[in-house]
């Protein structure tokens, strides 16, 4: 056999790795996309137990900035739902705001800020370390602030739904009064509505890749006959 018919076979066999490949991954996604989700489409985590003895709990601040706004609309990619149960007699306040109006509303207040959430953690519930600010009580509940991109307040389980914007955001959760202890079980889920189209296109990707790569070898064995 000649140099290069073994450079084809060698090259085909690399193709036939990237399908296979493309079909594991875009099979693993339609699974997920199948298996996984809620009954609303969301990823959803396990309960995560927030118990904290100061006014309130943010995250850290999350830089999201999309490609240029010509080619996607970039808001439609994510979807962030977040529920919360508060286990004391008050009502739950969530809500999401610029990094520079929340830093300001809590100035000087006593809060805690999740550093790190740990969702493998081998015990089987989630383990959250937080970064405590020392300070005082809030002026003002959050209710009557208007800097909140999106809120919710009520009894019960309380959810906010929220399509990413960009710039720096952070999570607030507090008592609807502002008051001191927070008891609050709650929830992170994640909607992706690309994922069963990637999905498919990852594998019919790869089937096309399988079948370049079957048409070479059948190629090369074809002249190797001659």
């Amino acid at each position: 056999m000649s140099g290069g018919k073994i450079f084809l076979i060698v090259v085909s066999v690399f193709i036939l790795l990237i399908g296979l490949g493309l079909i594991v991954g875009g099979g693993a996604l339609l699974w997920s996309n199948t298996f996984l989700r809620d009954a609303e489409g969301y990823y959803t985590t396990r309960t995560i137990d927030i118990e904290r003895n100061s006014y309130g709990v943010t995250t850290y601040p999350a830089h999201i900035e999309f490609g240029p706004a010509w080619f996607f609309d970039w808001s439609n990619l994510v979807e962030v739902k977040l529920a919360a149960r508060n286990n004391r007699v008050k009502k739950t306040f969530i809500g999401i705001a610029e990094e520079e109006d929340l830093l300001g509303y809590f100035n000087g207040v006593e809060y805690d800020e999740i550093k790190e959430l740990h969702m493998n953690n081998p015990f089987g519930y989630p383990r959250i370390s937080y970064r405590e600010f020392p300070g005082a009580a809030p002026s003002e509940p959050p209710t009557e602030k208007d800097f909140w991109a999106v809120s919710t307040v009520g009894s019960g389980t309380q959810v906010l739904r929220w399509g990413l914007e960009e710039g720096r955001y952070s999570l607030a959760l507090m008592n609807h009064d502002a008051s001191r202890g927070l008891d609050i079980d709650g929830k992170i889920g994640v909607k992706v509505p690309m994922i069963k189209g990637i999905g498919i296109g990852l594998v019919v990707g790869g089937l096309v890749f399988i079948l370049f790569a079957f048409l070479m070898v059948y190629l090369v064995a074809t002249r190797s006959r001659e």
